[in-house]
This record gives C-alpha cells, sequence and structure tokens, in this order.
C-alpha cells in the first residue's frame, strides 16, 4: 500500500475557495484578510493535516508589491489625474507603480501585455486608446490580474478583467449641449479618427448631416492640434458657430488661437470639450466640459486590481459604470449663465 498523498497549500486554498497567497497570509497571520476568512482557513489546515514547507511556499506566493499603469499619454491632462488615483490607492496595500506610455499605440498595447513578465508586477491597470484585435486574448492569457479603463469600446463579455469606463457616451452630452444653446453650424476637432472613434460617432450621430468640411482631424490630442484646428476652421469659406473637441487640450489650443485670430469665443463661435481637467477652469474664457470622472474612474481600477491580487479571485469580474458630467461654463454660454451643472 503506498504512501498516503502529501496535502498541499494548493489543496488547503481549493478546499477553502480561495487563492493561495490568502493561505499564506492565515498562516505568516498577515494583514489584508478577515478574521472569519482566516478562521475558516486555519480549521481546514487541521481538519486536512496540512503542514506548511515555508521555502516551497514562499517560492509559490512571491509576489512584487508592484502594479503597472500602462496610459496612452502622460502629457494629456487628463492622465497625471487618474495616474495619481492609481498611485494612491496602490500606496495605500503598500504597492508601488510602474508606469508605461503606450502613446495609444496598437503595438505598444500589445507589447505591454506580451511583457508583462519582464515588468515584474502583481497586476495591471490597462487604458487602451487603439484596442488592438488581438488585446482580449492577451489580457486573458496575462496571468496576473487586469484593470481595464475603458472609455470608448464595447469590451466582450468573456473579458478576464474588471472594467471602469462610463455610462453615457460622453461626447452626446457635448452635442445635446450645443444644439441645446442654439448652435446649428457644429464642427468637430479631434485627433486620428481611429482613436476614440465614438466620441466622433456621437458628432455625426446627432446630426442629420454631416458637412466634411467641418470635420478636423489632427494628429494627436494635444494642444498643438487645436491650434491647427482654429486656422483650418477660421479660413473656412463659412466658419462654424461651435467646435465639439474631441478632448479638453485641443479645446483649449482652438480657444487660445481664436483669441489670436480676433474670433470671439462664445459670441462667434462656443467651444466645448471632453475631460474637465484642470486647464478648463483657468483659460479666459473657462472651458465647457465633460468629466469623464477620471480620478474616482483611476482610484477604482486600482482597487479592483489589488484586490483581486490579494484575494487571488479569478472570477465575477466588475463591470462599474460612472455617469459623465456636463460642466457648462463661459465658452458656451453666456458668462451670467455659466455657474450650474447639466446632468
Amino acid at each position: 500500500m503506498g504512501n498516503k498523498k502529501k496535502v498541499t497549500i494548493e489543496d488547503v486554498a481549493k478546499r477553502a475557495g480561495v487563492g493561495i497567497a490568502t493561505v499564506s497570509r492565515a498562516l505568516n497571520n498577515s494583514a489584508g484578510i478577515s478574521l472569519k476568512t482566516k478562521s475558516k482557513i486555519m480549521q481546514i489546515i487541521e481538519e486536512m493535516g496540512f503542514t506548511p514547507n515555508t521555502s516551497a511556499q514562499s517560492l509559490k506566493i512571491r509576489q512584487t508589491r508592484q502594479i503597472a499603469l500602462a496610459v496612452p499619454d502622460i502629457r494629456n491632462a487628463i492622465i497625471p489625474d487618474i495616474a495619481w488615483s492609481v498611485e494612491q490607492a496602490a500606496k495605500q496595500h503598500g504597492y508601488r507603480v510602474v508606469q508605461i506610455n503606450t502613446l495609444g499605440n496598437a503595438r505598444l498595447e500589445l507589447e505591454t501585455l506580451q511583457e508583462l513578465k519582464k515588468l515584474h508586477v502583481d497586476g495591471l491597470v490597462i487604458m487602451p486608446l487603439a484596442y488592438p484585435k488581438q488585446l482580449e486574448g492577451l489580457i486573458n492569457q496575462a496571468g496576473i490580474p487586469v484593470s481595464v479603463i475603458n472609455y470608448s469600446k464595447r469590451l466582450s463579455k468573456e473579458l478576464k478583467a474588471d472594467i471602469v469606463g462610463l455610462a453615457r457616451q460622453e461626447g452626446r452630452l457635448v452635442m445635446e449641449h450645443l444644439l441645446h444653446v442654439g448652435r446649428s453650424r457644429i464642427a468637430y476637432a479631434g485627433a486620428p479618427k481611429d482613436k476614440i472613434e465614438e466620441r466622433y460617432f456621437a458628432y455625426e450621430q446627432s446630426l442629420r448631416h454631416v458637412d466634411p468640411s467641418l470635420v478636423y482631424f489632427g494628429e494627436d490630442f494635444s494642444f498643438e492640434t487645436g491650434r491647427q484646428a482654429a486656422n483650418y476652421f477660421y479660413h473656412l469659406k463659412h466658419m462654424p458657430d461651435a467646435i465639439y473637441a474631441v478632448n479638453d487640450m485641443v479645446a483649449i489650443g482652438i480657444v487660445n488661437r481664436f483669441k489670436e485670430l480676433g474670433v470671439r469665443v462664445p459670441e462667434d463661435v462656443a467651444v466645448a470639450g471632453i475631460d474637465n481637467n484642470l486647464w478648463t477652469t483657468v483659460t479666459t474664457p473657462q472651458i465647457t466640459s465633460v468629466s469623464i470622472m477620471g480620478s474616482e474612474v483611476g482610484r477604482l481600477a486600482a482597487e479592483l486590481v489589488l484586490g483581486r491580487i490579494n484575494s487571488q479571485n479569478t472570477t465575477d469580474y466588475e463591470r462599474v459604470e460612472f455617469e459623465p458630467r456636463l460642466i457648462v461654463r463661459e465658452s458656451t454660454v453666456a458668462v451670467s449663465q455659466s455657474t450650474h451643472v447639466h446632468r
């Protein structure tokens, strides 16, 4: 008759319905585990006759206490809000953040996922922009917890990641507002069409007919793209009476250049953006924008990843949506009307 099979930490974790790291915490009396879970695990250890092998156990559950944050471009004014919130959440759990800029480039987004092992991190928060076809497959094979900050795509129900995004299309709020304040010749100033394309679709869907001459696609999401867009619209035979900018940096660039050209905002042209970054409130005029809840989204995305690292849970992925808010300011309405919020 053969020897009885030795009980392993994996056996205990399976019986308890938790991850190996959680069993280790119970054994080492570490933080990050509830009293109820710890009691349950200790009872199972006694019942199964498990004897911990300290060296094998530490190898098995070794963690780096680091998570990665992959964002499109740290120079975009909304990204620091997100990055700060992710870092603060990580610090509270004793983790550091490794930051990666993907530049919204499909190849770099895929490389980030392909090279996760080289990064030596326990989890990943990623904010994709290009959404290459292989992205979802690589997330599902990542081998570590992943949270997706999602502002522009409908993602598969099969995606093995927590997803934090918006409940409503933020671009639609901008268009509804510009139409509501009586603007009829509305232009769109964006980055390349394939980047956050849902923001352009909101423009298209809000109008019965799109005049191609009122659409400007720049190279990126920058202040300079906004200035170039303003030059383009200024030299049209018939200028627009409103511009929906893909983000606040583009909107600020437009307002800045119009000021130099002698175009009055909002009297001649109303301008609105998306992100509600700090700079919208220090420009003259202050700029109407949609808050995409960057700080809240970043914090929750990090909390979900950190919670999953600690519990080793690989099921019941979260799908959380925040409600975007339109903040009406001087760039679209008269000053006396610009202090309220439209929901």
